[in-house]
């Protein structure tokens, strides 16, 4: 505790660094093999929430599955303009940026450019761009014919011209 003035007291403020950095959107593999979408389904078509879910997660899960619509067994997203975008899992997610990279959609596109064309497909999953990025970081063509920005600084060769200064 800190004394400012005479009856008044802060409380510290406690800073704690992580080793790693944290994302929001960062999802890894689930544990029990269901895909990332499971609760929501299971909220959409029986309005039930997982066992052991505390309020702020029923919360989470209601507010999540505004933006979602289930049609039978397959879950969509709604995009910012209304179009329905097919939510898919981790191995099926891969396939697709493997086909739209190579060329379905473009050839070899940027990370950010990358997750575009998927959305423009048709598909959706939590970590899109993430998976977009790092896929365009890892291929191996992609960084043998990228644009060469950062190579040296050469040295420039001053060019006079008197035509604008002839009169």
């Amino acid at each position: 505790m800190f004394k400012v003035g005479t009856n008044v007291k802060i409380q510290p403020i406690m800073i704690n660094l992580r080793e790693c950095p944290a994302h929001c959107s960062s999802v890894e593999e689930e544990i029990d093999g269901k895909p990332w979408y499971h609760d929501i389904v299971h909220y959409l078509k029986f309005q039930q929430y997982p066992d052991q879910s505390s309020e702020n997660d029923k919360k989470t899960i209601r507010r999540l599955a505004m933006n979602f619509f289930l049609d039978g067994n397959i879950l969509y997203k709604r995009s910012r303009d209304q179009t329905l975008l097919r939510c898919v899992d981790s191995t099926e997610a891969q396939r697709i940026v493997e086909e739209v990279h190579e060329g379905v959609c473009g050839a070899h596109a940027s990370g950010h450019k990358l997750a575009r064309q998927v959305m423009r497909a048709g598909y959706y999953w939590l970590t899109l761009e993430k998976d977009c990025i790092d896929f365009a970081r890892k291929c191996h063509k992609c960084q043998i014919y990228a644009d060469r920005i950062h190579t040296p600084a050469n040295s420039l060769h001053v060019l006079a011209s008197p035509w604008p200064f002839s009169m």
